[in-house]
């Protein structure tokens, strides 16, 4: 896929500055990171993760249960992965992209 479009967003400099080092951690970038919930908002038919303003401290244990068991459910269909699955995902398409230059 070729990238041909520029995407500008404004965002609070110390946020950015905070998320470049975590995805500089995991060997990729905040635009790559970007890239990816893109494509995964596509899959998804929507956002990748469900927003809400609820902590688990807000939530009784039979709602907590419900997600649980909820997010079993999408890990067996396929609709999310571990963060193991999704490291080497990421480095996967970073050495794709390292050998396409």
């Amino acid at each position: 896929m070729a990238m041909d479009a520029t995407l500008q967003i404004r965002i609070d400099s110390a946020l950015k500055e905070q998320v470049e080092a975590l995805y500089r951690s995991m060997g990729t970038s905040f635009a790559e990171a970007v890239r990816i919930f893109a494509q995964q908002s596509l899959r998804e038919g929507g956002m990748p993760f469900r927003p809400s303003l609820k902590t688990w401290e807000d939530m009784s244990e039979h709602e907590i249960s419900e997600r649980l068991l909820q997010s079993e459910s999408d890990i067996a269909a396929n609709r999310i992965c571990s963060q193991r699955d999704l490291d080497d995902k990421i480095k996967g398409l970073l050495n794709n992209r390292d050998g396409n230059l």
